[in-house]
């Protein structure tokens, strides 16, 4: 017996997943994907999942579980997924608003569907909550993993395994400060004892630093604030120089009658960005009469009520305010308000107007965060605020690339842009039938939604050939009346970013 890993992304900033080999058994750990959601990135992965003995998971968010509904949805994988509840909880908000976000100005995702994501999150997972351990037993073997907090988002876990003699320590994307809802990485808990001597792990395994970030400019994170360059009350809610320059930016382009995008995940940096914000307008109440603070998500009503929910998996400091002033809840947040949609985010406050705007998609591929940046690039009194380094072969990413890096000012792209074209009946047959040609023709099983209609294709044609009516008598789609088809718009869209 060895412990042994087998990395399966090439790029595990990107996303997380590989294999961890130990006492015999093979543990998946973490099941992420890149934004792209490309299967043939899985292609290392498949010959091992038969052996599979069990898989973890450590973060809510595509990076680390993306994968996890198109695998179990395609593969035959019984053995057993574990994670903590908010994990659980989360993740799956997580990939429903990123299918969403997608299918918003892409067509729809082939590799999976909704009804996968919530057929995996309600039946296949098993929670845990942190410091509990998970035994299995499998060929005579036992296998014991344990979570423990890692900070950086709510429920997110380092695991410890032990199997025989072997322990391995699995932390990747930790965060050891406390920040404003969590405690950090608990060092002291991840040294095994035996016989109360500390012994060293057989294996750790961690994220690697970003090849970037030497060339990103460096804010002290944990120094205490400095002096304030906007006057402002506000200001005496940053805790950090981080966050002290976050206000200061994102007021300043307010005064000057400009609006703040800040592209987020759902699950990820959202929380602590929205207590931060909400905590500042509070202390200004010019700030919350003038300019408005909207977070821009179909799922935002939804992950805010996980969070209000979920105090005990929060920091010390939260649940001691709780315990000391009764529903003093932090995220009963008084200034922020949640849109669902883009349209009626502008109904409500037109985008000239200035206003800071949280929406999700943090790389600007897809989603209301991709629109909103098309639509606000070209002034350049906007501000566009990046809170982590984004993917590589992103929008994103290319504009770290060139304003942050290369310190542009200025600077045009030809973006691929999709719309959403309602088709007349003929058309949408036609979309449909070579769609179904297409995959039958590739052996593909079809969706249940494309069997659907292959019956009801054949059934009208046998209707027209019994009855000898025309093509046009027969009235089609009377179930999918309205559909429309994701199309690829005429031409790449010309876009023009200035002050990113």
């Amino acid at each position: 017996m060895e412990v042994k890993v087998v990395p399966i992304s090439k790029d595990s900033l990107e996303w997380q997943c590989s294999l961890l080999k130990i006492g015999g058994l093979t543990v998946l750990l973490n099941c992420g994907w890149n934004v792209g959601l490309d299967p043939e990135l899985l292609n290392p992965l498949l010959p091992h999942l038969s052996e599979l003995a069990l898989i973890v998971l450590t973060h809510a968010d595509i990076k680390h579980l993306g994968a996890l509904p198109y695998l179990l949805g395609k593969h035959p994988i019984t053995c057993p997924v574990i994670c903590t509840e908010p994990v659980c909880r989360l993740g799956e908000l997580s990939c429903v608003a990123y299918l969403e976000d997608r299918d918003k100005h892409q067509a729809s995702p082939e590799e999976f569907s909704v009804d996968d994501v919530v057929r995996t999150f309600m039946s296949r997972i098993t929670t845990l909550s942190y410091r509990e351990t998970y035994n299995l037993q499998v060929r005579g073997r036992t296998l014991a993993a344990c979570a423990l907090p890692a900070g950086h988002h709510l429920g997110s876990a380092c695991w410890t395994f032990h199997c025989g003699s072997y322990s391995v320590l699995y932390a990747v994307d930790f965060d050891l400060r406390c920040n404003r809802f969590l405690d950090g990485l608990e060092l002291q808990r991840l040294l095994p004892t035996s016989r109360g001597a500390a012994q060293p792990w057989d294996l750790v395994i961690t994220s690697p630093l970003p090849t970037l970030g030497g060339l990103l400019p460096q804010q002290g994170m944990q120094q205490a604030p400095q002096e304030a360059s906007v006057p402002t009350k506000a200001l005496t809610e940053a805790r950090t120089i981080k966050e002290q320059l976050l206000l200061e930016g994102t007021i300043a382009t307010l005064r000057r009658g400009g609006s703040v995008l800040i592209p987020s995940d759902v699950a990820g940096s959202v929380p602590e960005i929205l207590l931060l914000l909400d905590a500042a307008w509070e202390q200004d109440r010019q700030l919350s009469s003038n300019y408005p603070l909207v977070w821009l998500s179909s799922m935002g009503d939804m992950v805010l009520d996980h969070l209000k929910t979920r105090l005990e998996w929060m920091s010390k400091e939260v649940l001691a305010r709780f315990e000391e002033r009764i529903a003093s809840n932090p995220f009963m947040l008084k200034n922020v308000r949640i849109f669902q949609s883009l349209e009626e985010l502008c109904s409500a406050h037109p985008l000239s107007r200035p206003k800071v705007i949280i929406s999700s998609s943090p790389d600007l591929e897809s989603g209301d965060a991709r629109e909103l940046f098309m639509r606000l690039c070209g002034e350049p009194t906007n501000l566009l605020w990046f809170l982590g380094l984004p993917p590589a072969g992103t929008l994103a990413r290319q504009l770290v690339n060139d304003f942050v890096l290369q310190h542009a000012t200025r600077k045009e792209y030809r973006l691929q842009q999709y719309l959403k074209q309602a088709l007349p009946e003929e058309q949408l047959r036609a979309f449909y039938e070579t769609k179904i040609q297409e995959l039958s023709e590739s052996g593909a099983k079809l969706p249940a939604e494309l069997a659907m209609l292959e019956a009801e294709f054949e059934e009208m044609g046998r209707i027209k050939a019994e009855e000898g009516l025309a093509p046009e008598a027969v009235a089609p789609f009377d179930d999918v009346a309205g559909a429309a088809a994701a199309v690829p718009g005429a031409g790449a869209a010309p876009a023009s970013a200035a002050g990113a």
